[in-house]
């Protein structure tokens, strides 16, 4: 499947809200463009349409990420999720941040433009108010006046365009400090995003007089209780300490526990070292053991670790886990590869590569799951998205579409096509372009016999842009290399892997 580029233009009114102006006053987005104001919605308010109309027509494919706070802000949460798990991640790309640590980035294979609008701006502005709840309040003996707000409002054609880089959609690349584990007893991979931090609880008690709780312990009178690896513990456990941050000095809270209730571990060098000091020996290490994300609740603290703390009874001793760790359930090792299963079906591979003093570990989707979630981005932006603005029902449903097979993801019909008195301008234009499948080495010959083995490189003479209008905004072109057969396209994205000389 070779990437993808969309164009679309459709009518939309007042689509993404911007701030407040003077309290009451409701504006839009705006820019300047050759000297007009146009309007426009941004890119993050494209994508949140986008998938927002994913995830109601296809809800078993598509589902919200976890997200998390881990970090210090509100990102995905790749510890739950992965492109194997949540084709929003897959599509849409994340960041994932790691305090002290390096982060994880995937770039979005989905790119979208600005939708900006194709008519200017004329400082239109409507004047609102809660008449019905003020009427309603008043009969009922109520004394309430209307509550009167402005808004800006601007409807207009508007053009937008999609991109799908099938090279890194269905793919991710992560680097890592330290290899990955595999388990071949309950065939699980462990992959080690950020070294865990261990510390062991002595003096542990199962309190047996918790009635309906298995997992309550005790250390004096001060309980934790533990489900899965949640804990909620005693605040006479831990001090919650602060510190500054380097670069915007501020306080950063954490929680760690008393040193009184840790087992004392000896230092190796005091162990090796006899001949040094009585005050020396026994030294306990400084634990690096913290908490930073965490929740208050009548006297308890309630936080996440890495995994379940594990109880030896023998010993009243509690082992207790902190970092950041990615397992994945389900793998099978195949030759060096590892084999992915959901449901008893292989969702995808994972492999590992030693490079320098790091691994590299690479994620590849199972290619028709890749080809149905590509598809399915396809539809939605064919049949229209789903969008709401300040409770408003709107249309972002295509006036005109035109898409194509291009060997670069990159938008280039964008700048061609326009509407002008009504008719749509730049078809030719886009039908010429060399990144379009069909263009590509036509006029090469070198470049075809330099690289007869690539097929990325050859002529693609089968392939045909999708072009489609509608009594609005008619088509009227005739050429063997455009089909306005929207299911001819989209087998011929699937099926048309193969190129011809």
């Amino acid at each position: 499947m070779k990437n993808i580029t969309v164009t679309v233009i459709f009518e939309g009114s007042a689509l993404n809200r911007d701030e407040k102006i003077g309290g009451n006053i409701q504006s839009i987005k705006k820019l300047s463009v050759d000297g007009n104001l146009k309007s426009f919605l941004s890119r993050p308010a494209i994508r949140h349409y986008l998938f927002n109309t994913l995830v109601k027509a296809y809800q078993k494919d598509w589902k919200p990420a976890k997200v998390t706070g881990q970090g210090e802000v509100a990102q995905f949460d790749i510890i739950q999720d992965d492109i194997f798990t949540s084709a929003e991640l897959d599509a849409f790309g994340y960041m994932f941040t790691i305090s002290g640590e390096m982060s994880f980035t995937r770039k979005a294979p989905v790119g979208i433009t600005k939708a900006i609008s194709l008519g200017s701006y004329n400082q239109d502005m409507v004047f609102y108010a809660n008449h019905d709840l003020v009427q309603r309040a008043n009969q009922d003996g109520l004394a309430i006046k209307p509550n009167p707000y402005q808004s800006e409002e601007h409807r207009s054609l508007y053009k937008v365009s999609f991109t799908i880089d099938t090279e890194i959609f269905g793919k991710d690349v992560w680097v890592v400090k330290n290899e990955p584990k595999y388990d071949e007893s309950v065939k699980q991979l462990t992959i080690e995003l950020k070294k865990p931090e261990s510390i062991v609880l002595s003096n542990v008690e199962k309190d047996e007089n918790v009635e309906n709780d298995e997992n309550c312990y005790k250390i004096g009178e001060e309980r934790i209780y533990i489900e899965g690896n949640q804990l909620e513990v005693a605040k006479g456990l831990m001090d919650e300490k602060s510190e500054k941050k380097k670069d915007t000095n501020e306080e950063k809270k954490h929680l760690q526990f008393k040193a009184s209730f840790i087992k004392k571990e000896k230092n190796k060098k005091n162990e090796e070292a006899e001949d040094k000091n009585d005050s020396d020996k026994g030294k306990q290490k400084k634990t690096k053991f913290k908490i930073e994300e965490f929740e208050e609740n009548e006297g308890y603290y309630i936080f996440s670790l890495t995994r379940a703390p594990e109880y030896d009874s023998n010993k009243k001793e509690l082992k207790l886990e902190t970092g950041l760790v990615k397992i994945i359930e389900g793998v099978n090792q195949n030759d060096g590869i590892y084999e992915v299963t959901q449901n008893n079906q292989q969702i995808g591979t994972i492999e590992r590569e030693k490079i320098n003093e790091a691994f590299k570990i690479t994620f590849q989707l199972d290619e028709n799951i890749k080809k149905t979630r590509i598809k399915q981005i396809l539809e939605a932006i064919h049949n229209g998205l789903v969008a709401h603005s300040s409770g408003e029902d709107n249309t972002i449903v295509p006036l005109f579409m035109i898409a194509s097979e291009v060997v670069v993801p990159s938008p280039v019909f964008h700048s061609y096509i326009d509407v002008v008195n009504g008719e749509i301008i730049g078809i030719s234009d886009c039908l010429e372009n060399s990144w379009v499948c069909f263009n590509f080495g036509k006029n090469n010959n070198n470049s075809n016999k330099n690289n007869k083995n690539n097929n990325s490189h050859e002529n693609h003479t089968g392939h045909k842009i999708f072009l489609q209008g509608t009594e609005r905004l008619p088509v009227g072109i005739s050429d063997n290399r455009v089909t306005s057969n929207w299911n001819e396209f989209l087998e011929q994205l699937e099926n048309k892997g193969e190129t011809k000389e």
